[in-house]
């Protein structure tokens, strides 16, 4: 008869490595899941729902869900806030958790900001017990039967911006074996993650690109790097191209709506060994801009002189045709 503390130590030690941090292949619109210096750095108050279904077809494959809210006071871009949960299934695991925010950016000359952020918050682990496989099926230990642990965690990042490029970097699970009173922080690995990318913009064309790069490390496991090659038009319509070393290749597309809803989709098709028992993964992404920042007056004069330019140079091509 297998016991409930081997059953146990397998449970977890398999979500160890595999469940303390989600996947999401569209990085760059989940960037505040993997940055907390991210919340405020927008000038808006927005909501982001993730929604990752990992390698269809596959029994008691990883599900992920994210919602969050941030911001900045008076959407100024200076002090930023907000708040996240999570819900991540895995085989018999599921984890929940719950973090507040807190950002602050500092404006290091007239193109670029840094921002600096910290992450607290809650998580439940529960392994769902009755759903195991046992040797006897009839063990009162296991049926019916929920294990469950809870941990304190912090996260913290910085974030290196312009309008043209940006860098950022951050540690999950920074508290990890540090709190002793908790039922599952000596489980905490820590997670390391890094993001960079540049914006090439084409105005003639209303087109922008922007390649970008993620790399992930935690302790054993290799680091793993994700690309993304990304092209929006008109400001309104994207496509990105992804890879995710040594797992699975990946096409993401969306639109904006009005300047304030930005809808996206994601599959991943998996080029590992894996790709034979899957069909592969599914995401979808909903970003809403709840306020904007006012523009303020040298900004609104600015906007009207750049049209009034554009329409002169128009003018004056016409006039060269004929």
């Amino acid at each position: 008869m297998k016991t409930i503390y081997t059953i146990i130590f397998l449970l977890l030690g398999t979500a160890l490595f595999a469940q303390q941090q989600a996947v999401y292949s569209n990085f760059l619109m989940s960037d505040y899941y993997y940055n907390p210096a991210i919340a405020g750095s927008k000038n808006v108050h927005i909501a982001n729902i993730n929604y990752h279904n990992q390698w269809t077809g596959f029994q008691d494959a990883p599900v992920n869900f994210s919602g969050n809210f941030s911001g900045s006071y008076k959407n100024k871009g200076k002090i930023g806030y907000g708040a996240t949960i999570i819900s991540e299934k895995s085989g018999l695991t599921n984890n929940t958790g719950i973090y507040l925010n807190y950002a602050h950016h500092f404006k290091l000359n007239d193109k670029m900001k840094l921002g600096l952020g910290i992450q607290p918050g809650y998580i439940q682990y529960r392994v769902r017990l009755y759903d195991g496989i046992v040797a006897d099926p009839g063990d009162e230990i296991v049926t019916g039967s929920i294990y469950s642990a809870n941990a304190l965690d912090v996260n913290t990042g910085f974030h290196l911006y312009s309008k043209k490029f940006f860098v950022m970097g951050s540690i999950q699970h920074l508290l990890g074996k540090q709190i002793k009173f908790t039922s599952y922080n000596s489980n905490l690995a820590f997670h390391y993650n890094a993001i960079a990318g540049y914006n090439f913009t084409f105005k003639k064309k209303k087109f922008e690109l922007q390649p970008s790069v993620m790399v992930k490390y935690t302790s054993p496991v290799p680091v793993q790097w994700t690309t993304m090659l990304k092209g929006t038009f008109n400001s309104k319509y994207w496509v990105g191209l992804i890879y995710r070393s040594d797992d699975a290749v990946g096409v993401s597309l969306g639109m904006w709506i009005k300047e304030r809803m930005n809808i996206a989709y994601g599959y991943d098709y998996s080029v590992s060994d894996i790709r034979k028992y899957n069909s592969g993964s599914h995401e979808v992404m909903l970003s809403f801009i709840i306020t904007k920042k006012r523009p303020t007056l040298d900004e609104q004069d600015e906007k009207l002189n750049n049209s009034i330019l554009d329409e002169m140079k128009k003018q004056e091509e016409e006039k060269k045709k004929n």
